[in-house]
């Protein structure tokens, strides 16, 4: 297994092995770079990539960092962030009245990568509640309404994909959905639910996409917008 390391500048680095990768892969996730290899031989190689992209890899990070702070609240389905700088000597959250007050020292930088990091560990863990209370409601609704069946739903915690559906019809969920507007979600599940009928994207799955939601030419252009990196 190849070993994880901390970069002061990236964020954690994390190495996967794909076999049916051809050659590395580096991608920027929300606690810093995640490392495809295609065998665990490709390690040193890995890292000597990463090295070589680095300064790459900074301006992206820098242009899709989106700071959590009093000026930038972070809006979901469900609560939004309001962070405050307090006498406390570690962070603290507490969700009520949907708020998710956020207070952290008021001693350290709160743009600072630690403290964006841990805000954010946090803000995952709410986000994840509230996806597990709110999304299987929603989908057993939409289900009822267009005449669906599906074999239970899961709550992943994706940055790649909204959704996805498997060959038995189990819908998987990205808990980062709640950073959408709400009409954006259903149309994801949506989308999902037509793939226990066409487990594929051919005319027929966009026929019977446009039958459950007319707009869905719209909305699917209006979602191309969204990336769960930059949202978050």
């Amino acid at each position: 297994m190849c070993p994880s390391l901390h970069d002061p500048e990236l964020g954690q680095i994390s190495f996967t092995v794909n076999p049916r990768s051809r050659r590395i892969f580096l991608r920027l996730v929300a606690d810093g770079v995640r490392v495809t290899l295609p065998s665990e031989k490709f390690y040193e190689e890995g890292v000597r990539f990463l090295e070589q992209t680095r300064e790459t890899l900074l301006k992206k990070k820098e242009k899709h960092q989106q700071w959590i702070d009093a000026d930038h609240p972070l809006k979901t389905l469900t609560f939004t962030t309001q962070v405050v700088a307090t006498n406390r000597s570690q962070l603290f959250f507490r969700l009520a009245n949907g708020v998710l007050t956020i207070e952290y020292p008021a001693q350290k930088d709160v743009h600072a990568s630690p403290i964006q990091a841990a805000i954010r560990k946090g803000v995952v863990y709410f986000l994840r509640q509230a996806a597990k209370k709110e999304l299987p409601s929603l989908i057993i609704r939409l289900a009822a309404e267009h005449g669906f069946k599906f074999n239970g739903v899961k709550i992943q915690s994706s940055q790649t994909r909204w959704g996805s559906c498997s060959r038995v019809n189990s819908i998987n969920l990205s808990l980062y959905l709640l950073l959408l507007p709400k009409h954006l979600i259903e149309y994801v599940i949506l989308h999902e639910l037509c793939h226990t009928v066409e487990h594929n994207h051919s005319e027929r799955f966009w026929t019977l996409l446009r039958c459950v939601t007319p707009d869905s030419d719209r909305l699917r252009k209006e979602l191309s917008g969204h990336h769960i990196r930059s949202l978050f």
